[in-house]
C-alpha cells in the first residue's frame, strides 16, 4: 500500500504553480509570491522536498518532482549542471545537444574557467572541467549555453577521454557542417602537440572517408610541429611512426576510424 502524501492548501498552490518547470528558485518563489516572507517560502520549500516534490540541488534551487519521489526527477540535465557549476556544455554534452552523438550520455560535462568538480544525483552525473583561459566560445542554442559546433570539436581533440574518444570525434566530425575557417582559430593559442595530433587525426579523416577538409586547415596545424609526441600522450610507446607529423600513432587508425570500417 502506497504511503499518502498530504499537502497543504499553500503547498498545494505553490506546486500549481510551479509544475511543469525544472528547476525553482528561493528568488524565483519570491516573484511568484510576493505576499509570502521568507521564512514563509523557506518553510514550504523544506516541506515540499520533505514530501519528495522538490530536491535540494544547491542552497536556495530545487529541482521540481513533478510527483512525490525519493529520488530526484531528471528531465533537463544539461540546465542542472549549468545551475550547479556555471560555464557552458561541452564535450559530449555539447555534441548530444548538436544530435552528434547517437546515445544520450549519463555523464553530463560543463567547462569552467578554474573549477573542476563532481556530483552524482539520481542516475547522472555531472561534471565540470577546468579549462582556464581555453574556456571560451560559447553559444546559446536550445536554451542552453554550449559550446559553438567548431569550439566544441577543438576542445574533444584537446581533451578526447571526455567525449569516448577519436573515433566519436572523427564521426561526429563527418556528419557536421562545421566552418573550418572558425575551428583554426582556436588552434593559435594550442600546443605543437596538440596541433600534431589533431592534424594527424583529421588528416586520416579526410584520406580514408574523402571529407571535404581543406588542405590550408591542415597545412596550419603541420607548420604549428616542434617535436616528436605521441597521439596518445600516456599511451605506451609502441605503433606506427608517421614522420610527416613527427607522431607516434599508438592508437591504429582502425580504432580512430571504427564506425567507417566496421559500422
Amino acid at each position: 500500500m502506497s504511503k499518502i502524501i498530504y499537502l497543504s492548501k499553500m503547498e498545494q498552490f505553490v506546486l500549481k504553480f510551479i509544475s511543469g518547470l525544472d528547476i525553482i528558485t528561493i528568488e524565483d518563489l519570491h516573484e511568484l509570491f510576493p505576499e509570502l516572507s521568507n521564512i514563509q517560502i523557506n518553510k514550504i520549500c523544506s516541506q515540499l522536498a520533505s514530501k519528495g516534490y522538490l530536491y535540494r540541488l544547491k542552497k536556495g534551487i530545487y529541482i521540481i518532482n513533478e510527483e512525490s519521489s525519493s529520488v530526484p526527477i531528471i528531465k533537463n540535465p544539461y540546465r542542472i549542471c549549468q545551475t550547479l557549476f556555471g560555464g557552458y556544455i561541452g564535450f559530449s554534452s555539447a555534441l548530444r545537444i548538436y544530435d552528434l552523438l547517437p546515445y544520450e550520455p549519463f555523464t553530463i560535462f560543463t567547462i569552467t574557467k578554474n573549477k573542476s568538480r563532481e556530483y552524482t544525483i539520481g542516475e547522472y552525473i555531472f561534471k565540470a572541467i577546468a579549462m582556464g583561459d581555453k574556456a571560451i566560445g560559447m553559444t546559446h542554442y536550445r536554451s542552453i549555453y554550449v559550446s559553438t559546433l567548431e569550439k566544441t570539436f577543438f576542445d574533444c581533440l584537446y581533451k578526447p577521454q571526455y567525449c569516448g574518444g577519436y573515433s566519436i570525434i572523427t564521426q561526429a566530425l563527418y556528419e557536421s557542417k562545421i566552418n573550418w575557417d572558425n575551428f583554426i582559430t582556436y588552434f593559435d593559442f594550442a600546443s605543437p602537440s596538440l596541433c600534431q595530433r589533431s592534424g594527424y587525426v583529421l588528416e586520416i579523416l579526410k584520406i580514408e572517408t574523402d571529407l571535404n577538409i581543406p588542405e590550408r586547415i591542415l597545412q596550419y596545424l603541420k607548420s604549428r610541429i616542434k617535436n616528436k609526441t605521441k597521439l596518445i600522450p600516456t599511451g605506451k610507446s609502441v605503433g606506427k611512426y608517421v614522420k610527416d607529423w613527427l607522431l607516434l600513432d599508438n592508437l591504429g587508425k582502425e580504432n580512430i576510424l571504427s564506425w567507417w570500417y566496421y559500422g
